[in-house]
């Protein structure tokens, strides 16, 4: 009887154990839980709603946005930086042309007065051999030979007077002149498309000085085409 006792004692010890085991921790969890109000949540969701309380989907649309921001502003400065280069290009480009087409001309003005020179002495050569033809022959008339060798002098001196003439316009700050004496006339190639009343009359005086021909046999040619 007295084990029996022991036994019920344990027990009901062990069921009031448990029992305030039971009740402590439901007071513990009851302390530890926020209270919820489902008002409040509701109110908290609209505040979320119409205040502007950021959410991780606000800010994926906010850098959405600024990535595609950036990429217009970058889309931008690359089509300012390709205009401008455009434009530097077309001006680059306007003074590369410009440039080729003076190099041209000055290369065509070079070759013309060369070319000129050259048939000018080409010329003058074979008429010297002519002279020279009639003057070494024995059968020649002797005022036909006296003739001939004062053709040879006045050859010589039209020779050194052209080159004193090309000389002195040069000096003038012309880039280039031709000039042919031939009996009484004189012609004068410049190099300039256009000539002024007062560089036509230093060039008359030149050749009047140096050639000795009258001004009325004296004819100055601008060379056409030239770029001044």
């Amino acid at each position: 009887m007295l084990v029996l006792k022991r036994k019920n004692l344990v027990i009901g010890l062990l069921v009031v154990l448990l029992i305030i085991t039971g009740y402590l921790n439901f007071v513990y969890n009851q302390d530890s839980a926020p209270a919820v109000s489902p008002e409040k949540d509701v109110a908290a969701e609209k505040k979320d709603g119409i205040s502007g309380k950021i959410t991780i989907s606000d800010l994926e649309d906010q850098g959405k946005a600024s990535d595609s921001k950036k990429l217009a502003d970058q889309s931008q400065k690359d089509e300012n930086a390709d205009e401008k280069k455009g434009k530097t290009t077309d001006a680059a480009d306007g003074k590369s042309t410009d440039k080729e087409s003076q190099e041209a001309s000055a290369s065509a003005s070079t070759t013309f007065f060369r070319d000129y020179r050259f048939q000018r002495e080409q010329d003058r050569n074979e008429e010297i051999g002519h002279i020279n033809s009639i003057v070494k022959n024995p059968n020649s008339d002797p005022e036909m030979v006296k003739e001939a060798q004062a053709q040879l002098l006045d050859i010589t001196s039209n020779k050194e007077s052209e080159l004193a003439i090309e000389n002195l316009i040069r000096a003038k700050g012309f880039s280039d002149v031709a000039v042919i004496l031939h009996h009484d006339n004189a012609n004068v190639i410049v190099d300039k498309s256009e000539l002024v009343p007062e560089e036509v009359a230093m060039i008359l005086d030149i050749v009047k000085r140096e050639s000795g021909k009258e001004a009325e046999n004296i004819k100055i040619i601008p060379r056409v085409g030239t770029k001044d």
